[in-house]
């Protein structure tokens, strides 16, 4: 796996996910957490691109705003 490929790859996603967002489309969020499901699902069949869309989702959550604290 090409490690600077893969963030590229990821960092785009982010991208993509905010624009989605910017545009009501869904929020980055659930975009996350959508990735993450569809990793899991991918990972039935093939581990390495499970993990590559894992690492996905972790970029995706990693822009998000940190929650506030109560």
């Amino acid at each position: 796996m090409d490690r600077a490929l893969v963030c590229a790859h990821g960092k785009m996603v982010a991208m993509v996910a905010s624009v989605l967002q910017a545009s009501g489309v869904t929020t980055t969020t659930e975009f996350a957490n959508l990735l993450r499901v569809f990793a899991q699902t991918v990972g039935e069949d093939d581990a390495q691109q499970a993990e590559i869309l894992a690492l996905w989702a972790d970029t995706v959550a990693a822009m998000l705003p940190a929650e506030p604290r109560h």
